[in-house]
């Protein structure tokens, strides 16, 4: 089967599946991503093996886990265990004879606990930020969202997904510029304006069929700051297997590659958009901390 169909078939199983645990938030929420983290995690300490680079496997899936279950506990515990799995790592380093592999091995530890561990536990974060009360009294009063995390992951998951299916469609139809040939050969400038633009307008689809609770001011705002968070979490994946000379990190999503293939754009989203829409309520009153 030619790539663009298992693509297209994985997303008529996935997509489902993915609208369900989303809906259902909770556990069920924390669950899906502790998978996904920890697949994530496993296939990125694959591809630093195969370039020769050693890593503490234990402590990057245990971070992978503790993180995640912190953020669902709440931002100040995930704050807490944050900051102690980074000083733990950079106490570790002290345990090790050769300062040389140390200074490298601490680099790629913290590289791979932030970008995956760290990042991806927003996520969690933003789909329980309805449990801030006076962000979910702002957002039933004047928003008429009843779930305000079940919005707003829909909107930033949405937007990322249809950015990246905008940007590699018309890309490969019109795209002949290349946006960075020496990260990803197949990014195109004319794609990559199609993927901000696929962003925008599918944030403005999502928030009318939730009975337009932004404005459509913050709508354009959020769908471009989704996009292009998109856009470099894509860039800096791609820039990783570039280096490690592989055109997938994996193979378990058919049409897609890996789990750090299909979530790559999502990983910066997570974080920015949870503090734009953290800031977007402080102006209008709400207490975020």
């Amino acid at each position: 089967m030619d790539k663009p169909y298992q693509r297209i078939l994985t997303s008529i199983i996935g997509i489902p599946i993915l609208y369900l645990i989303f809906y259902l938030g909770g556990v069920w929420f924390l669950l899906l991503f502790l998978i996904v983290i920890l697949m994530a995690e496993s296939e990125l300490i694959v591809l630093l093996n195969k370039k020769g680079f050693s890593v503490q496997k234990g402590l990057i899936f245990l971070s992978g886990v503790i993180l995640p279950v912190a953020a669902y506990f709440g931002f100040v515990y995930f704050s807490i265990v944050s900051a102690a799995v980074i000083i733990i790592t950079l106490l570790l380093m002290l345990m090790q004879e050769q300062q040389g592999e140390a200074l490298a091995e601490t680099a790629l530890n913290l590289l791979a606990i932030i970008y995956l561990g760290w990042f991806l536990s927003y996520a969690i974060l933003l789909r329980n930020i309805g449990d801030r009360e006076y962000m979910r009294v702002l957002g039933e009063s004047n928003q008429g969202l009843g779930d305000l995390g079940f919005f707003y992951i829909i909107f930033v998951v949405t937007c990322s997904f249809l950015n990246d299916t905008g940007a590699y469609y018309i890309g490969k139809w019109k795209g002949k510029k290349k946006l960075s040939p020496s990260i990803s050969p197949g990014k195109t400038v004319v794609g990559t304006i199609a993927g901000l633009i696929s962003s925008i307008i599918t944030g403005a689809v999502v928030n009318l069929i939730f009975g337009s609770p932004l404005s459509y001011s913050w709508v354009f705002f959020l769908g471009l700051i989704v996009a292009i968070s998109a856009i470099f979490g894509d860039l800096f994946e791609s820039k990783i297997k570039r280096i490690v000379g592989v055109k997938d990190s994996g193979a378990i999503l058919p049409g897609h590659g890996g789990i750090l293939d299909r979530f790559d754009s999502l990983i910066l989203v997570f974080p920015v958009s949870y503090y734009f829409i953290l800031f977007y309520y402080s102006l209008k009153g709400a207490s975020t901390l």
